[in-house]
Parts: structure tokens; C-alpha cells; sequence
């Protein structure tokens, strides 16, 4: 279990950022999450395109992932001073009001790092994740470890129908994977492989 508090007008400030954000970016929706990492002393809150950290009094290290919408009106109905929050396995306890979460605690400071990404990510986007040393449990607990693997389909589809466009100018499908992954290694500084 663990326990933090935050700011009541700072976290509702934070809130209303990151409402802004979504609202501008169309994604303001009852199945948009944000990720929370509860740090000693801090707490991070994490979504498509933006961080943002709150100071917080905590009693441990957790990460947990809300829904934005409804953690956005709990925080702005609420009027007390400070924000307890009560995070155990599986649910979150924010004054009164219990919700559940996806949670994951940290026994030692190994904490599993939250992937930035764009507002609106492309198949380039979650292809580069697996080249810039995330674990799989990175992967996975910050829900793209399928979307790394549908970006690879992807790229091999593309190169797939390029072949094809370019065979009768005698373009292999190897020379064109080649190609593309020269650009890539290039334009992106990271070594692709498929």
C-alpha cells in the first residue's frame, strides 16, 4: 500500500493543462488514461505528448494508470487543502471514492520508465521504441508492446508492396527492404533490423 498526497490547487491547475492538451488533440475521451509514477517526493503524470510533475508527500514508490476523465473530476469536486491518495494492488482510494487502477509497485528503485510518445503516434513512432532500450515490461505495462509489433507488420507490409510496385523495373524485394532500412538508420539514428 501505498500513500500520497498532493496539492489540491496545484493538482487541479495540472489537470486543467492536461484537459486542454486532450481537448486540443481530440483525445478527451472516457477511455484516455494518463500514467501517475509516485515517486519520494513527486509525483509524474504522463500522457501522449506531455509530462508533468506534481509535488507530492509519499510513502513509497508505485506506478498506477487512470483514467483521465474521471481522476480529473474527482480532483475538481474536491475541497479540502491536500488530496490523500491510497494506492493498494488493483485500486486507487482518492478521499472516499474508490476506483481501480492498473498498478504496479517497485520493491527496489527499478522503476519501469514511462514511454513519451506524440499526440497522434505513427507505426515509426512505436517501431523506434523497441531500438531505444525498453524492457518488455516497459512495453507492455505502458500498453505498446502490441502496437511495436503491428509496426513491424506494417513496415514489412509496406516493403512487401513496394517490391511489387517496383518489380518490373527489377527492384527485389531485398534491395527494397535495403533501401528503406538505409533511409530509416538515417533519417532516424537508430539501427533497424527485421
Amino acid at each position: 500500500m501505498i500513500i500520497f498526497e498532493l496539492n489540491t490547487k496545484e493538482t487541479q491547475k495540472i489537470f486543467k493543462e492536461i484537459k486542454k492538451f486532450f481537448t486540443a488533440a481530440k483525445s478527451w475521451k472516457i477511455n484516455t488514461t494518463v500514467e501517475l509514477t509516485v515517486i519520494d517526493g513527486l509525483v509524474q503524470v504522463v500522457g501522449s505528448g506531455f509530462v508533468r510533475e506534481i509535488k507530492a508527500l509519499t510513502t513509497g514508490s508505485c506506478k498506477l494508470v487512470v483514467p483521465v476523465i474521471h481522476w480529473f473530476e474527482l480532483f475538481q469536486s474536491t475541497t479540502t487543502p491536500m488530496i490523500k491518495i491510497v494506492v493498494t494492488d488493483g485500486e486507487a482510494m482518492v478521499g472516499r471514492v474508490t476506483v481501480r487502477v492498473r498498478t504496479t509497485f517497485f520493491e527496489a528503485d527499478q522503476i519501469l520508465r514511462s514511454i513519451q510518445l506524440p499526440a497522434n503516434p505513427k507505426a515509426i513512432d512505436y517501431l523506434k521504441l523497441e531500438y531505444q532500450g525498453y524492457s518488455k515490461d516497459e512495453l507492455q505495462f505502458n500498453l505498446v508492446a502490441g502496437k511495436v509489433e503491428w509496426a513491424k507488420k506494417e513496415l514489412d507490409e509496406c516493403i512487401r508492396l513496394a517490391a511489387i510496385n517496383l518489380n518490373p523495373f527489377r527492384f527485389s524485394k531485398a534491395e527494397v527492404k535495403t533501401m528503406v532500412l538505409n533511409r530509416l538508420r538515417e533519417r532516424e539514428k537508430i539501427d533497424f533490423k527485421l
